[in-house]
């Protein structure tokens, strides 16, 4: 039965989706919260900065800690790609020829850069900026569009959806973040020292990100009446 685009459809199609698809996500969590983890063993990574992807060069910077710091970049951006891939091919929607890496990578700067500008300037207009480009990448590699075109069709399909989308999305943020919250607070009370702190960080920031993927593919499935599932096309 087609879930319906509210709020109960949406958090319910990203955990039936993040169930299908937590092999690949607890994946992502892994690889890139472990190269994040190293990275800031090593001096590479400083988790209180923003820009420059969080990689530092201070005095206590070493080489395979930039170099762990920049491959959890890569992987972060790889592995989102292919876990978002993933998640659309579970749903019949991935029609997009070949690896779009790049695209996707310039989606991911220019939506970021939009939603922290609007976060920064007056919070609400970053809110709404990132509902409503919240099914981009769905867009960008299910439908094989260009980063303006994905950015443009988000907009439109979400339009008269953003109060649901707000609080689903807020709901995925608050569960993400507790396992987070578990495993700073069991670094803090063992002591864990340097390293166990970094350790933490790293897959802490992993973990919060993580749900973010099966959202975007739940909002796109639920909202986009461009295309019909392989499965009914060639029933």
């Amino acid at each position: 039965m087609q879930r319906k685009a509210d709020f109960g459809g949406i958090v319910e199609e990203t955990f039936t989706l993040a169930g299908e698809a937590f092999v690949y996500l607890l994946g992502f969590v892994i690889v890139v919260g472990g190269l994040a983890a190293v990275g800031e063993i090593g001096g590479g990574t400083d988790p209180s900065q923003l820009w420059g992807f969080g990689v530092a060069f201070n005095a206590d910077t070493t080489v395979w800690g930039v170099i762990a710091a920049l491959a959890a970049i890569v992987a972060q951006i790889v592995g989102g790609y292919l876990v978002l891939e993933r998640m659309l091919e579970l749903r019949g929607r991935l029609n997009s020829a070949g690896m779009r890496i790049w695209a996707y990578l310039g989606l991911s700067i220019l939506t970021g850069l939009g939603t922290i500008l609007g976060l920064v300037l007056l919070i609400v207009p970053g809110l709404i900026l990132m509902v409503r480009w919240s099914a981009a990448p769905a867009f960008l590699i299910g439908r094989n569009m260009t980063v303006d075109d994905a950015m443009r069709e988000s907009w439109v399909a979400t339009k008269g959806h953003g109060w649901p989308i707000f609080f689903a999305g807020l709901v995925c943020f608050l569960l993400a973040v507790v396992p987070v919250v578990v495993i700073t607070g069991i670094a803090d009370f063992a002591d864990a020292g340097r390293v166990g702190a970094a350790i933490g960080s790293g897959f802490a920031d992993a973990t919060t990100s993580v749900l973010s993927f099966p959202f975007a593919i739940a909002v796109f499935v639920l909202l986009d009446e461009g295309v019909e599932e392989i499965e009914q096309v060639f029933a």
